[in-house]
């Protein structure tokens, strides 16, 4: 049995991979061609029909899994494959189209056009450790407000008066620019810091919201907000003019996208040193080095529990009339090859509120709709910030 199992599952790649290209690259929905087939039994003709639906199904399933893992992963792990998920076949597919159906004799076939979830497909062989999928790291913006032993004040970097970025800010740059991340320009943030307005008299951000939105603007997919403070301590090393200094740094990691907290941490760092200034500095310092791998791991976790999974996004349809609600849903969830899923949140004086389960973000969604229509309507973007996407039906 085993053998002829693993027969099967080695044909089965070299026709993925000899066959006409099935694209997985991304969270996409995936259409193939497969023919279903099965046995009429008892004259039977609509459990067979059923039987080789379910049997396309199935076929579909394989040529994408083909793509999504490696020929030796589909031979090695075939039964654990065949027990979670070609036996759930039908729950990974999003829709289908029957092009074809025949009975001959005792057999029934039917030729299906099939639309795979890859987004569920890939959450199940995710869950079953058989997916292996780098996905790039966000782009990281840091803006950190700092006072250091000697300073009256906070100081941002972001400020009119500040030429370089403050211990805690150059730490957080350095380790992540290491790790691979993309870092927003300084400069960049300070340019657009200052037409927003968003700093105070003293260069400090007024408000994390305020961060989000200047990081947002310059590119960013994740902040990174907080504070460094370092106070002088009561200490003196015994024998030595050599006085402590102490360092509390606090930083949060938040989505640029929607403003949702990633990850939070706060830490102090005590230093000594002749110079007060200077031992402020290597608390600083110290502690922020503790922070920055903290932040990174959570980042890691958060980003690449996306490849996996949706995101849900806030769709305000306006020009849109009670009657057509049902047909329009139906093409955002057969036609939009972003939209998984939609839920009614509201419906008033022609303005409809979805929330969306989409595998994107709202601009790739606002690309895909001006694409597609409902009978003689057309999508017209009004605008789109973080997750949520403003749209009105216009008549052809």
């Amino acid at each position: 049995m085993k053998y002829a199992m693993f027969q099967f599952y080695v044909i089965l790649c070299l026709l993925t991979v000899f066959s006409h290209p099935v694209s997985a690259s991304d969270n996409r929905p995936v259409t193939v061609d497969v023919e279903g087939l099965s046995t009429i039994e008892g004259g039977k003709k609509a459990a067979a029909r059923e039987s080789a639906l379910k049997n396309a199904f199935r076929r579909a399933i394989e040529q994408v899994v083909g793509v999504m893992i490696d020929s030796r992963t589909v031979v090695k792990d075939s039964e654990l494959l065949q027990d979670k998920i070609f036996s759930k076949s039908s729950g990974f597919i999003k829709t289908y189209k029957i092009n074809s159906e025949t009975f001959e004799g005792d057999e029934c076939r039917v030729s299906v056009k099939a639309t795979v979830s890859a987004v569920r497909l890939e959450k199940g062989l995710h869950d079953l450790g058989l997916l292996s999928k780098k996905m790039g790291k966000p782009r990281i913006a840091v803006i950190i407000t700092e006072q250091n032993i000697g300073n009256d004040a906070p100081v941002s970097s972001l400020s009119d008066g500040s030429v370089n970025a403050g211990i805690a800010e150059s730490v957080i740059n350095s380790v992540f620019e290491k790790k691979g991340y993309n870092l927003v320009d300084r400069d960049t943030l300070v340019a657009l810091a200052k037409r927003e307005g968003t700093l105070s008299s003293t260069g400090v951000m007024t408000s994390t919201d305020a961060a989000v939105q200047v990081a947002a603007g310059g590119g960013a997919e994740v902040v990174i907000v907080g504070q460094a403070v370092a106070k002088s301590g009561a200490t003196v090393l015994s024998g030595t003019n050599m006085r402590t200094s102490d360092a509390m740094v606090s930083l949060r990691a938040v989505n640029a996208d929607t403003g949702q907290l990633i990850a939070s941490h706060s830490t102090n760092s005590r230093s000594a040193n002749v110079n007060p200034t200077a031992g402020g500095s290597e608390a600083i310092k110290k502690a922020t080095m503790e922070l920055a791998e903290k932040l990174h791991q959570k980042i890691v976790a958060r980003w690449t529990s996306n490849v996996t999974g949706t995101r849900t996004a806030r769709l305000v349809v306006r020009g849109i009339e009670f009657a057509g609600i049902a047909k329009f849903r139906e093409m955002l969830r057969e036609q939009i090859g972003h939209v998984e899923e939609t839920v009614e949140r509201g419906f008033k004086d022609g303005v409809l509120t979805l929330d969306a389960e989409i595998n994107g973000n709202a601009m790739e969604l606002a690309d895909e709709l001006t694409s597609a229509g409902v009978e003689n309507y057309k999508f017209k973007i009004l605008s789109f910030t973080g997750n949520t996407l403003n749209v009105e039906l216009l008549k052809q």
